[in-house]
């Protein structure tokens, strides 16, 4: 089965704490046990913001993303899922973009980016964070990378994203928003998770919701275990949401995991306990992997630049 994983952070683990691929979470051997053909691999802007090094960083994360022993697509997907372990770039922070669609354009080219979270935690040239406030919405240059995104193929990723912000591109970004690594408010109460009616909103859009396997997200009060994943699938699905919904694992970037969830490997776990519950098997392969495939093939399809 064809397993895609929409964000984890083992570029920032290499490039930048300067940790060995083998003491990561996200490995090609790994990969490889799990059944994961596509990995989204993020270049996170750091935690401090506009105040640290996020472009110089995400420089060195490219690089890095080319010395991986597995292939990151820098030019267009293949027509079909890849059979071995693969991976594709994307954004967490905008403030790697320094306010500037050159820097866009140059990420664009290097790159191929798929998607950008527009923030991480910290108030950025693009928006504010949930972290921050939900009253304030996107900035001007927001808006205008919005429009650059969407004749790039470039997917709008809300993680992150203020209740303002998120409102801001369902109605102004022409591709569907995309939460890579979110879960849902109502079953965990933490600020970084979807309301009910922004997990509506991106069914509406056709979009994308990949669940966070951090512990936090899943549950409050206890460790999470692998039945707290499910939960927050079943509850996504259940709102109509079974066609937007995959993984967005957060590995490499959690210090807390469900029991039997700790890396790639464990994906296996996850979609027999699919089957337990009685999700048919089209339904268990969408969600594994070829809802995220099929949107990231509709994005790229939609590219005016160069046309």
């Amino acid at each position: 089965m064809f397993i895609a994983d929409a964000h984890c952070d083992t570029l920032y683990k290499l490039a930048v704490d300067q940790i060995p691929l083998e003491a990561c979470m996200v490995t090609p051997r790994r990969m490889q046990a799990g059944g994961v053909g596509l990995q989204t691999l993020a270049m996170f802007a750091g935690g401090k913001g506009c105040a640290g090094t996020p472009y110089a960083d995400a420089v060195r994360m490219m690089e890095a993303a080319k010395a991986l022993p597995f292939r990151v697509f820098t030019g267009r997907l293949p027509d079909e899922p890849p059979k071995e372990p693969a991976g594709v770039l994307s954004i967490e922070g905008g403030e790697v973009l320094e306010g500037s669609i050159q820097r866009l354009e140059e990420f664009y080219h290097a790159g191929r980016i798929r998607m950008i979270a527009l923030t991480w935690n910290n108030e950025n040239e693009i928006a504010h964070p949930a972290a921050q406030n939900d009253e304030e919405g996107l900035k001007p240059f927001g808006f205008e990378l919005l429009r650059e995104m969407d004749r790039r193929g470039i997917l709008a990723d809300v993680s992150h994203l203020n209740l303002r912000g998120f409102w801001d591109v369902v109605e102004h970004a022409q591709l569907p928003p995309v939460a890579s690594h979110s879960n849902l408010r109502t079953l965990c109460d933490h600020r970084r998770n979807l309301y009910q009616d922004q997990v509506k909103a991106i069914i509406e859009r056709g979009g994308f919701i990949g669940i966070n396997f951090y512990s936090d997200f899943l549950i409050q009060g206890r460790p999470a275990v692998l039945e707290d994943v499910w939960r927050h699938i079943d509850g996504i699905a259940q709102l109509g949401g079974a066609h937007v919904l995959g993984f967005g694992s957060d590995f490499d970037g959690i210090d807390a995991w469900p029991e039997g969830l700790a890396s790639p490997a464990d994906f296996p776990s996850l979609i027999e306990l699919m089957r337990k519950h009685g999700y048919p098997e089209q339904a268990i392969a969408d969600i594994a992997g070829l809802n995220l495939w099929r949107l990231m093939k509709r994005a790229e399809a939609g590219v005016t630049v160069g046309k």
